[in-house]
């Protein structure tokens, strides 16, 4: 039964969109690139009178919580029916992936807050 089980796991592997590590790597990731791209663009908000904030918010919110879904999906795959699957080569994989769900989540949340704030001050008060 366990190797019925293994070979299906393995069928899963190759897939791109099923990291378990992603939420936790690419959430943080995208609030730094938020985070000094709100910096770094202050001077050019504030002479054009554009304030990019919240749409650069929008789109790492949504790259965020795309890696977060990821890991759900990895998290989803190493679930099983009542059978618990051993760990492979001493990798907590369950584990990393749904940290990696919270982590997603909670930077997505994170970065969307600087995106409302970029939206209730104006780009020269920043």
């Amino acid at each position: 039964m366990i190797s019925s089980r293994k070979s299906n796991i393995s069928g899963w592997r190759g897939r791109p969109w099923t990291f378990s590590w992603s939420g936790l790597a690419v959430g943080p990731a995208a609030w730094a690139i938020d985070t000094q791209l709100n910096y770094a663009l202050v001077d050019w908000s504030c002479s054009r009178g554009w304030n990019l904030t919240p749409a650069i918010a929008a789109v790492l919110a949504i790259i965020s919580l795309a890696a977060a879904t990821s890991s759900l999906i990895a998290w989803r795959r190493y679930e099983g029916p009542g059978i618990p699957i051993p760990e492979q080569h001493g990798h907590p994989r369950h584990l990393l992936s749904g940290i990696g769900v919270a982590a997603g989540v909670l930077f997505a949340f994170v970065i969307l807050l600087q995106g409302l704030a970029g939206l209730l001050l104006e780009p020269c008060l920043r």
